[in-house]
C-alpha cells in the first residue's frame, strides 16, 4: 500500500476587496502521516475543486484536479488544476467562455481530455451541464440540459461503453422537489437515453454513480420514506439500456442520508459506499457501506471523530477508494462539534480514514457486540503493559479519555488474530488526573502465544484498541 492523495480547497482570505482559497493537492503516507501539500492560487480569485471523486492521475504520473474559479463579482468559471507527479503545483486553466458554470464533478475522457459536469446559471435559471476539454483544458463542447421551468444540476460523470458517458444528477420535478436523475450521453453530449427515478415524495437525492466491470453502472443516493424529510441511504444498479437491475436501501431512516461515492471491488464484484446520515438533525455523521454484487449489505459502520479542540466532532465523507491490503480510504471534511461549544478559530478540516475489510480502525471492532459507531482518531487513548507478556499474567491497562467519554460505561475486549472474544470486562472510571490505570487479569487458562487486539469501547461506540503480545 503506498500514498494517499487527496485533493481540497482551503486557505481563505477574505477582506474588504476580495475572497481568495487555494487548490491543494495533500500527500499522506501509507501510515497517514502527512508528507506534503502544495497550492495553486488564482489571484483574487477563490478556487475549489468538484465536490467528489474529481482528481484523475494521468499516465505520464502528473495529478489533474477538476472545479473552478469564482471572483468577486460571483462569477464562476470552469477550471483545471495541473500537479506534478511528486504533488507540487504546476498550472490551472479556466474556461472563460463559460461564465456561471459551477462544476460538480470531473473525470477522464474516453481520449486524453477531460469531462466535466455541474450546473449553470442560464438567465435567472438553473440548468445542468456537461462539457468537454482536450488534455490541455481548452474546451472542445459543451451541452445544457434541463427545463427553464424547474432547477437541474449534474453531479457525476463516468466512462461508459463504446465511446459514451453515463451522467447522475437530480432533476426538478416540482413542490420542492428532486428526483434523482440518469442519462446516457454520446461522445459529443447528446442525449441516448434519460430517466428519473423518484418516489411520490420529496425527493432531494442526487445520483452519484460508477460505471461497473460488466459495463452497467451503480449510483449512490437518499430514498425518502414519506415521514418528513426522512431518507434512507440507496444504492441502484442500471445496466446500459436504461433498464434497472436492482434497488436496495441500508441503515435506519434518518433526518437527511445520502450516498456520495461508490465504488467496485475487484476481485469480486462487491460494492464500497460512503456519505451521511443525520440521527440528530441537523448533526451529521460519516458511514461507509459494504455490499455484495447484488446492493445485499455486509455492514455499514458510523463514524465520529474526537481531537484536541473538540471531542464530539462530525462530519461526512465525499470518496472511498479500495486500498491494496484489501481494506479501504474514505476523506471527506470535519464539519463542527456537535455540542456547539466549537472553540473560537476552529474550521472545517479534511478528514481522512483508513479501515480494514469489515471497515474498522483496527481489525476485530465487527465482533463486539453492539458497536454502532467508531471514533477515528483515539490512537493514544489505550495502552498496556508489559507488553508482551506471559500467558495467565496481569496487565496493567491506562485509559485516557476526553471528559464527555469518560463518564459512559466503557469495557475491554480481548481478541485472538483469528477473531475470537477470549475476554471482555466492564470498566470503572474514576476521576484522577492524566491516565486511569488499574490491573487486567488474563484468563487463568493460559492463552495461546501471539498477538491479541485489546479493544476499548462504550456499549455503542468503539473507541480505540492496542496489541498484546503473549508469550
Amino acid at each position: 500500500m503506498g500514498q494517499f492523495i487527496i485533493s481540497s480547497n482551503g486557505g481563505w482570505i477574505h477582506d474588504s476587496l476580495y475572497w481568495s482559497s487555494t487548490t491543494s493537492l495533500i500527500i499522506l503516507n501509507s501510515a497517514g502521516v502527512y508528507v506534503s501539500v502544495s497550492n495553486i492560487d488564482v489571484p483574487d480569485k477563490l478556487t475549489y475543486n468538484g465536490f467528489t471523486r474529481s482528481m484523475v492521475r494521468l499516465s505520464d504520473g502528473r495529478f489533474v484536479i477538476g472545479g473552478g474559479t469564482w471572483d468577486n463579482s460571483t462569477v464562476d468559471f470552469p477550471a483545471l488544476y495541473w500537479f506534478d507527479p511528486s504533488g507540487q503545483a504546476l498550472s490551472y486553466s479556466e474556461i472563460t467562455a463559460l461564465p456561471e458554470y459551477i462544476v460538480r464533478q470531473m473525470n477522464k475522457a474516453h481520449d486524453d481530455g477531460f469531462v466535466l459536469v455541474g450546473d449553470a446559471l442560464i438567465g435567472n435559471d438553473i440548468q445542468a451541464f456537461v462539457l468537454k476539454t482536450d488534455s490541455a483544458g481548452q474546451l472542445e463542447w459543451s451541452q445544457l440540459f434541463g427545463t427553464s421551468t424547474y432547477d437541474d444540476y449534474f453531479w457525476s460523470i463516468e466512462r461508459a461503453p463504446e465511446g459514451t458517458y453515463y451522467i447522475g444528477g437530480v432533476k426538478g420535478v416540482g413542490n420542492n422537489s428532486w428526483d434523482p436523475w440518469l442519462l446516457r450521453v454520446d461522445s459529443l453530449g447528446n442525449e441516448i437515453w434519460s430517466f428519473t427515478n423518484g418516489t411520490p415524495y420529496d425527493d432531494l437525492g442526487q445520483a452519484h454513480l460508477f460505471t461497473l466491470a460488466d459495463g452497467s453502472f451503480v449510483y449512490g443516493s437518499g430514498k425518502p420514506t414519506g415521514n418528513g424529510a426522512d431518507q434512507r441511504p440507496q444504492l441502484v444498479k442500471v445496466d446500459s439500456t436504461g433498464t434497472i437491475l436492482w434497488s436496495q436501501e441500508y441503515d435506519v431512516a434518518t433526518h437527511s442520508a445520502l450516498i456520495l461515492d461508490v465504488q467496485e471491488i475487484a476481485p469480486g464484484g462487491d460494492l464500497i459506499a460512503c456519505g451521511y446520515s443525520t440521527p440528530i438533525n441537523p448533526f451529521f455523521d460519516g458511514f461507509l457501506c459494504r455490499t455484495n454484487s447484488q446492493g445485499d449489505s455486509l455492514w455499514l459502520r458510523h463514524y465520529w471523530y474526537t481531537d484536541s479542540i473538540m471531542n464530539d466532532g462530525i462530519g461526512y465523507f465525499n470518496d472511498v477508494t479500495p486500498t491494496s491490503d484489501g481494506g479501504f480510504a474514505a476523506v471527506g471534511v470535519m464539519i463542527q462539534s456537535m455540542s456547539g461549544n466549537d472553540p473560537p478559530g476552529a474550521s472545517q478540516d479534511v478528514w481522512v480514514l483508513k479501515v480494514d475489510s469489515m471497515g474498522c480502525v483496527q481489525p476485530g471492532c465487527h465482533i463486539i457486540t453492539g458497536i454502532e459507531s467508531q471514533v477515528t482518531n483515539l490512537t493514544d487513548a489505550l495502552h498496556v503493559y508489559p507488553n508482551p507478556v506471559a500467558g495467565g499474567g496481569n496487565v496493567t491497562v491506562a485509559i485516557t479519555l476526553p471528559e464527555g467519554l469518560r463518564q459512559q460505561p466503557l469495557r475491554l475486549s480481548l481478541i485472538s488474530a483469528d477473531g475470537r472474544l477470549v475476554q471482555e470486562e466492564m470498566v470503572s472510571m474514576e476521576r484522577k488526573d492524566g491516565a486511569d490505570t488499574f490491573s487486567l487479569p488474563l484468563p487463568r487458562s493460559p492463552l495461546t502465544p501471539g498477538i491479541y487486539m485489546l479493544h476499548l469501547s462504550t456499549p455503542d461506540t468503539w473507541l480505540a484498541a492496542t496489541k498484546l503480545v503473549v508469550q
